[in-house]
């Protein structure tokens, strides 16, 4: 066993993806802008790939994509034209794309949709910026390996490292924990389902990871595959069994997508609760600073609400249904109004519309009248309930009626979508919830909803539905899902899918009660689904170390009325530090991204933009800084 430390500030960042990347950058930037910098010795540690983490890693299958278009990402915190780069000032993705030396990466555009091995090579890129820039500012350590335990060691901490070839022992005073996506115990259904599988050889059951994690070359071609789950996901799964296996698409004379078999594909059903896969992002059409501003949903609404809550209340905790989604709605059918109204009769007409919606309030009931007034024909108000789950209360007699109502969505889809998201004017209004996440972080994070709402009205229904209509796969995925079921590659089992063990045929079951005879068996089932791993569920020694030994403590929301257990670690919003399970921030143990996810909302998110000063650099730079005030002031010794 090794030991390491001396007197330089020691600090230890615990995942190398997009988030620890991030705090890495912002710690050498700040370093470089101080007239005399701290001496400082950074410890990257990463069990996958350092540079790059688990899911962007690159050694990817070309198939996997990203879900944000190229012109849009960026990992640097600044943008600079001139060479070379340094930390805080780099070229965006696609300024790096262009000089690649592979056609197929640099001749992707500014709304194109990269493979996501490619963006692993563009976080080495930025990663081995950063390290050239800690030249004269300090020395950095590569450790290729896992974290098992993290524990106080006076005034200081200790981390324990599995590496291949040793366990290292690193004392650091101070620890960033950007771990990333973990992964989950199974739950009981899916323990069943693994039971089912290992008693029986012919049988697979996958679950719980992403489709480059789960050794999907190993179904065997003509296998029939049950999936469950239509989200992302699904989507690399069905990638990896067609284009990853040989498959082509393309397209015919009038410019329909089909698909040419390889022969290597296995037989796929799938399904989900809502029985459709996740809508298409729109055509990209904006620019990176083009969002839209928000007229109701504002942070200054936000404030004015909370003070309300506080003088009737005494509490300044929202409730979501009553005190933000009117508000939510509101801007997403003033997008949908407005850019009506741009469409059928031109910008003059859109900000006549514009004004008087403006003048009536967040009230959109009352808003059919102007549309009305103003000769916009077939506006009705969005119906995100409607949209995210078409097929309630719906029944088919056969698997040919329900096939034929899920091509008329998906086609209905790809209309809007190819429109593009401005000039469609669904697309545009579902985009506006996406240009409205900073606003709903600032009523949401931190215990920002009363438990209740937050657990059941957020998270429970808004999230779980309306993430399938804005954050969804660029278009040409829904156009491929349709020529893979005209090719007979996949089935389509119908909502409220219900799938077990069939222990009379030996096979697993896949079912949706809205479709009469719509049981199918299969030997290899997927549960496509990622759930995320939280503090309870979660396999990472480190993370269960942290709980076990009250280092850490998720976040809890509680009132005397209710309580809801987050599963996030439990961190201070101002600086992101960890709080131990006695209350007690911890000096300088940090946390960022999806570990906090619970205790922060949408922490998945793992670039910035380019020139835009988003939350993700932001959060990184408020570690950053604590790290080295903290260090000034020798609050670490």
């Amino acid at each position: 066993m090794r030991h390491l430390t001396d007197e330089v500030l020691n600090v230890a960042i615990v995942g190398t993806g997009p988030r620890g990347i991030s705090v890495f950058e912002r710690i050498l930037a700040n370093l470089t802008a101080e007239p005399e910098p701290s001496s400082v010795r950074i410890w990257l540690i990463d069990a996958v790939e350092l540079g790059a983490g688990r899911i962007w890693r690159t050694g990817q299958e070309a198939c996997f994509l990203m879900n944000t278009v190229v012109g849009e990402i960026s990992m640097f915190s600044g943008v600079s034209e001139a060479e070379p780069s340094r930390p805080g000032a780099g070229p965006s993705f696609q300024q790096w794309l262009r000089t690649q030396p592979d056609p197929a990466l640099s001749g992707l555009g500014r709304d194109d949709y990269a493979p996501r091995y490619a963006y692993g090579r563009y976080l080495r890129y930025v990663y081995d910026v950063v390290l050239r820039g800690a030249s004269g500012l300090g020395e950095v350590v590569e450790v290729a390996g896992k974290v098992t335990s993290l524990r106080e060691d006076g005034d200081s901490y200790e981390l324990r490292v599995s590496t291949a070839d040793d366990e290292l022992t690193v004392t650091a005073d101070a620890v960033v924990i950007t771990t990333g996506h973990g992964r989950a115990e199974l739950s009981e259904q899916q323990s069943e389902l693994a039971r089912f599988a290992q008693d029986r050889p012919e049988l697979r059951y996958f679950s719980g990871d992403s489709a480059a994690d789960l050794g999907l070359a190993s179904v065997a071609p003509g296998t029939a595959v049950g999936v469950v789950g239509l989200g992302l996901s699904f989507y690399d799964v069905l990638m990896s069994f067609t284009i990853g296996r040989g498959g082509k698409f393309k397209e015919s004379v009038g410019g329909a997508m089909f698909y040419v078999p390889s022969g290597n594909e296995p037989s796929v059903v799938a399904s989900s609760r809502t029985g459709l896969p996740i809508h298409s992002r729109g055509r990209n059409q904006k620019g990176v600073t083009d969002r839209s501003a928000p007229k109701f949903l504002t942070s200054a609404a936000i404030g004015r609400l909370r003070e309300r809550n506080v003088a009737q209340r005494g509490n300044p905790a929202l409730d979501f249904d009553r005190d933000v989604a009117h508000l939510l709605h509101a801007e997403i059918n003033y997008v949908y109004y407005t850019t009506q109204a741009r469409t059928q009769h031109g910008p003059e007409r859109a900000d006549a519309v514009g004004a008087e919606l403006l003048a009536l309030g967040p009230e959109p009931e009352s808003w059919p009248e102007v549309a009305w007034r103003h000769g916009l024909q077939d506006v009705e108000l969005v119906d995100l309930d409607h949209l995210s789950r078409p097929f309630q209360g719906k029944r088919f007699a056969s698997g040919a009626g329900l096939i034929a109502e899920v091509r008329r969505i998906m086609r209905a889809d790809i209309v809007e979508a190819g429109q593009g998201n401005v000039d469609s004017p669904l697309k545009a209004a579902l985009d506006a919830i996406r240009d409205s996440r900073e606003v709903l972080r600032h009523a949401v994070d931190f215990g920002g909803l009363t438990p209740r709402s937050h657990r059941g009205d957020f998270l429970g229904r808004f999230v779980s539905r309306t993430s399938l209509l804005f954050t969804g796969p660029p278009l040409e995925r829904t156009a491929q899902f349709l020529a893979l079921i005209d090719a007979g590659v996949l089935e389509v089992v119908g909502p409220d899918v219900v799938h077990g063990c069939d222990a009379e045929r030996g096979r697993f079951f896949l079912e949706s009660p809205a479709v009469a005879d719509s049981r199918k068996h299969c030997d290899v089932l997927i549960d496509s689904r990622i759930p995320t791993a939280g503090l309870t569920r979660n396999t990472d020694p480190l993370m269960r170390q942290l709980v076990d030994e009250r280092m850490a403590v998720g976040f809890t929301h509680a009132t005397t009325e209710d309580r809801f257990e987050t599963g996030a670690l439990h961190i201070t919003p101002a600086e992101r530090r960890v709080i131990a399970a006695d209350g007690r921030p911890h000096r300088a143990l940090y946390a960022l991204g999806i570990p906090t996810e619970g205790a922060c909302w949408f922490t998945q998110i793992g670039n910035g933009r380019p020139g835009v000063q988003t939350s993700f650099s932001r959060d990184a730079d408020v570690i950053a800084l604590s790290l080295l005030r903290r260090a000034k002031s020798n609050a670490f010794k």
